[in-house]
């Protein structure tokens, strides 16, 4: 019994071992999606968004009467390399990848006025990623992190040894390997930050999306009508501000809507349709968990507009962000344009890290 106890000690030491010294991508950090319908009708506080590497489930609650569910595909069965986008092995290392194509973002909305329900689907994908390495040097942070991996356990032994001799690894050995464990924990892992790093923050993405909604005029369900489709793009340079966790964004924006559903002042009904060609941009700075933004879209076609809107977020923790917008939004059929929005994004990931290759 006590070999067996051992030997499934020894294993889970080896799994936790592993999860500590960088053998696997640590996903608990990735990012909460904006949501790809709600930016769609205008009512959030970031139309101008950016996802490249996002939560599996996401929940966006800007607002009492407005919630969306954003969802991320085909990610369970990749590897960590496969998931930035990198390859299925070292030797298919590149600086830019197409490979986010095959990993999609399915984005639902449901969202209330006193008058009407709008019911919204779309997707988005990222279709270009730059990292702000070449492949020989994001070759070698791998290289490297990998050999800091071998070290970092050799270390640990040193310091259990020295500093716990009354621990031993055949006599005591569940106090031994939790032991072990906080000592790996307490070791430095800068090589496999560095790695991280440059996966996680991208010198320049381009994302595509596309989103369709329904509009309910009498909150009746049989009485339904088309209400917009829109497909747009974003364009993302990120360059680094310094040595620690702060970054400048440029966000540059195009879109293209058709809304079957303008409320007539004459007809007393969602009678008019428009088309509209948005143009845009945005600057976001990030440090550490806060980010401050201005996005200014201008709306031609149709009909001369224009939103300009600032936006702020704060990272709660890994599974919960704070956000808010206050501005100038396009104007709506009631004629009234301000935006102010204070709200939660709560997201969640099926696995939190994966084996960086296939075993």
């Amino acid at each position: 019994m006590k070999i067996a106890f051992f030997i499934v000690s020894v294993l889970c030491t080896n799994i936790v071992i592993s999860q500590n010294s960088a053998a696997v991508a640590d996903l608990k950090d990735s990012e909460i999606v904006y949501s790809t319908t709600a930016s769609l009708l205008d009512n959030t506080a970031a139309v101008v968004i950016s996802n490249p590497n996002s939560k599996d489930f996401n929940v966006n609650t800007e607002n009492l009467s407005n919630i969306s569910f954003d969802f991320g595909l085909n990610r369970q069965k990749l590897t960590g390399l496969e998931y930035f986008g990198l390859g299925n092995k070292v030797e298919d290392f590149k600086q830019v990848t197409i490979d986010k194509l095959l990993q999609p973002s399915i984005s639902v909305l449901v969202a209330k006025s006193d008058t009407a329900t709008y019911v919204a689907m779309g997707m988005s994908v990222t279709i270009v990623t730059i990292f702000r390495a070449n492949k020989s040097a994001i070759a070698g942070a791998y290289a490297k992190m990998r050999n800091q991996n071998a070290g970092l356990v050799e270390v640990a032994d040193k310091i259990m040894a020295r500093n716990y001799p009354t621990l031993n690894r055949f006599t005591t050995t569940e106090a031994y390997n939790l032991q072990r464990i906080k000592v790996l924990d307490s070791l430095p892992t800068d090589e496999a930050d560095d790695f991280a790093e440059i996966l996680k923050r991208p010198l320049l993405t381009l994302d595509f999306a596309a989103a369709y909604s329904l509009l309910y005029p009498d909150q009746t369900f049989s009485h339904n009508q088309p209400d917009r489709t829109g497909v747009w793009s974003t364009i993302t340079y990120s360059p680094k501000l310094s040595r620690k966790n702060k970054y400048l964004n440029l966000f540059g924006f195009i879109r293209f809507l058709e809304d079957k559903a303008v409320y007539s002042a004459v007809d007393l009904d969602y009678t008019n349709q428009f088309e509209y060609l948005d143009l845009g941009g945005k600057l976001q700075i990030d440090v550490d968990d806060f980010s401050v933004g201005y996005e200014y879209i201008s709306r031609n076609g149709d009909g001369r507009d224009y939103r300009s809107v600032g936006t702020i977020q704060y990272k709660i923790n890994n599974n919960v962000y704070l956000t808010g917008g206050f501005g100038r939004n396009f104007t709506s059929t009631s004629e009234k344009n301000l935006i102010s929005i204070l709200g939660i994004k709560w997201g969640m990931n099926l696995e939190e890290n994966k084996n960086w290759l296939a075993k």
